[in-house]
């Protein structure tokens, strides 16, 4: 069953459970009222006709008193002052009887003929019972007192057509039916356009989701409202948009994986095919000794190569799974050891490395922070002519944040490569890298190290005026 079929069935439901009863209740509530006040009606009704009766029964004996035979009043006398008073009633609709203790019919103006046991005449004296008769299709209220004339007892019987209260009853549920089906086809319709009016934003999400699971991640849903279906609606996308940026991300971190195994197998491949190469020409031809020596040298340049790419590669590997233990150092220290180190490479191009630091200290990893150094000055002795300067600055801007800055007068990066030089392998000038035995993993070393330390590295280059590499340490020094 769909959502917008519970909604109307629940609203149908809900309407048939209250309406019909609070109608029931209603109806039968009115019916009571009704009932009750012809029964109240007629007893007051019947009361007043018994001491109508006995009023000309006193107005009777006044007449026999005052009359000069002043006979005695009997029962004869009284069975036909009654007959005489009962004669000229003339209410419609109501019906009298009178029997005395005989059984013997004084009075009757009854039309009806009564086939069941008057249970109403099995009265005591000064009671009053009442009963319901069906007869002929009408409902008929008896009212019976007994009441006594000078020591004669008489049943006084007062009949009335009380039809119209059950009819009136029945008119009511015959109105309950039909005002019910009325009502019930008027909701069937506002309740099916309103559920489905409900639904409908549902309905979409669930047409986005079933975009979006076959591959369309840019798929989002209109926002319509502001209720809960809205709030709904735009969590979804908000989702939506998440999942979007995993996905792309996943794609770029497979690319990136992808473009690194190529790069990876292409770097491996090339000095392999010149060690196999030489070495097959080493094997199988006869050479001299300067072409042996060229040979071997080629060999092992190449073998050198591939030592340090396996070890770049190692490095990498290391930075993304270890934890490291940050200690705070003093920067002057750690730098003296890097020109140290730096010193057969410096001399072997004649470049010349000018040092300018604060007196500060660094919460850091002191062999990764030398790594990243080295790795930076090492590309500016690369890009650098023979003679050049590079320039290592460490200095605390006006945020009190460290800046390690390596800058350099050489061939500079094209603006277009400057956001893929942190790319594993990526080299901007792979001739000239081949030249300097380079790899395509230093600046990775770098932003990896970097990303450790909670820092970031800006570049700023320019095509032969050199380039300017900043690692800036948010809130580091001391």
């Amino acid at each position: 069953m769909k959502f917008w079929e519970k909604i109307f069935l629940c609203i149908l439901i809900i309407f048939e459970i209250f309406f019909i009863p609070a109608s029931i209740y209603l109806i039968n509530s009115n019916f009571k009222l009704n009932f009750n006040t012809e029964v109240d009606s007629g007893i007051s009704e019947q009361g007043r006709l018994c001491s109508a009766i006995e009023s000309n029964l006193f107005l009777l004996r006044i007449q026999k008193a005052s009359n000069a035979y002043k006979t005695e009043i009997d029962k004869q006398n009284i069975d036909s002052m009654i007959n005489t008073y009962l004669n000229n009633f003339g209410e419609h609709e109501i019906y009298l009887e009178v029997i005395d203790e005989s059984n013997k019919v004084i009075f009757s103006n009854l039309k009806i003929g009564i086939s069941d046991k008057r249970k109403e005449l099995n009265i005591s004296q000064g009671k009053v019972n009442y009963i319901i008769r069906d007869v002929n299709k009408k409902s008929y209220l008896f009212i019976t007192k007994k009441i006594n004339l000078d020591n004669n007892y008489y049943k006084v019987s007062y009949v009335k057509d009380i039809s119209k209260v059950y009819n009136n009853s029945k008119y009511l549920f015959n109105l309950l039916l039909k005002l019910n089906i009325f009502i019930s086809v008027i909701i069937v319709i506002v309740a099916i356009t309103l559920s489905k009016f409900i639904v409908n934003p549902i309905n979409k999400l669930m047409k986005s989701t079933k975009i979006i699971s076959s591959g369309n991640f840019s798929e989002r849903v209109k926002l319509v409202s502001d209720d809960e279906i809205g709030q709904l609606s735009k969590n979804f996308n908000e989702m939506a948009d998440v999942i979007e940026d995993k996905i792309k991300e996943l794609e770029r971190s497979s690319e990136d994986k992808q473009r690194f195994i190529d790069n990876l197998a292409h770097e491996l491949r090339t000095p392999l095919t010149s060690i196999i190469g030489y070495a097959e020409f080493l094997r199988t031809n006869k050479y001299e000794e300067e072409t042996f020596i060229d040979s071997l040298s080629y060999i092992y340049e190449e073998g050198k190569r591939l030592e340090k790419l396996s070890t770049k590669l190692m490095d990498l590997i290391i930075l993304r799974k270890e934890d490291f233990n940050m200690r705070l150092e003093r920067i002057e220290d750690l730098l003296t050891d890097i020109k140290n180190s730096l010193a057969p490479k410096l001399k072997s191009k004649n470049i010349h490395l000018e040092i300018s630091a604060e007196n500060l200290s660094l919460l850091m990893d002191r062999d990764l922070i030398k790594v990243l150094i080295i790795n930076l000055i090492d590309n500016s002795i690369k890009a650098s002519k023979y003679g050049d300067k590079v320039f290592l600055n460490v200095y605390r801007d006006m945020q009190s944040n460290l800046i390690i800055e390596v800058k350099d007068n050489g061939h500079g990066i094209p603006k277009e490569d400057i956001p893929k030089v942190f790319e594993p392998f990526f080299m901007a000038d792979k001739s000239r890298a081949r030249d300097n035995n380079g790899v395509g993993l230093g600046l990775s070393l770098c932003a990896e190290i970097a990303k450790i330390h909670n820092a970031e590295i800006y570049i700023q280059s320019e095509i032969n005026k050199g380039t300017t590499l900043k690692v800036l340490f948010s809130n580091s020094c001391v």
